[in-house]
């Protein structure tokens, strides 16, 4: 797997910090980047670039890293914030969040869109429901004041 740095162009995120991109090869990021199926992990634009990159050295672990790693282990905090979560549990994490959101919520699929709208609106029940928009249309009910996050929809045979 090959880590890239990203980050996305809109305006909405214009001040924000790069973020992480996992490929298996430069490639299957290109190929993604093509079909507009990498998308801002905040605000879902297609608008992410690939920042330069230094390779990745593998070095030999020392004690200090050693101490690093049991501090952070032993860390009260470690559960609850998620930014500390190390890269090789990453699958992991959005594993465990797919879970959740498909246990605690209702899968709508291309009707995404227009239920969220029809909540909106009052003309449904409001409920939890997960399901397919394009960025196009996730862009509009942002801008509609509709609160709505893309989430990697990571796959169970990896």
């Amino acid at each position: 797997m090959i880590k890239y740095q990203l980050k996305c162009g809109s305006k909405i995120c214009s001040d924000e910090k790069e973020f992480d991109g996992w490929f298996q090869s430069i490639e299957a990021y290109e190929k993604q980047k093509l079909q507009s199926l990498i998308n801002c992990p905040i605000c879902g634009s297609d608008k992410v670039e690939k920042l330069l990159t230094a390779p990745s050295l593998k070095t030999n672990k020392n004690k200090t890293s050693d101490t690093k790693v049991k501090q952070f282990k032993n860390s009260k905090n470690n559960e609850t914030f998620l930014g500390k979560v190390d890269s090789e549990n990453i699958s992991t994490l959005l594993r465990t969040l797919k879970k959740e959101v498909q246990k605690n919520s209702t899968f709508v699929g291309n009707e995404f869109v227009s239920q969220v709208r029809s909540m909106k609106e009052g003309k449904i029940k409001e409920k939890p429901i997960h399901g397919h928009g394009t960025n196009k249309e996730i862009k509009e009910l942002r801008d509609e004041g509709i609160d709505v996050i893309n989430i990697p929809w990571i796959s169970e045979d990896h």
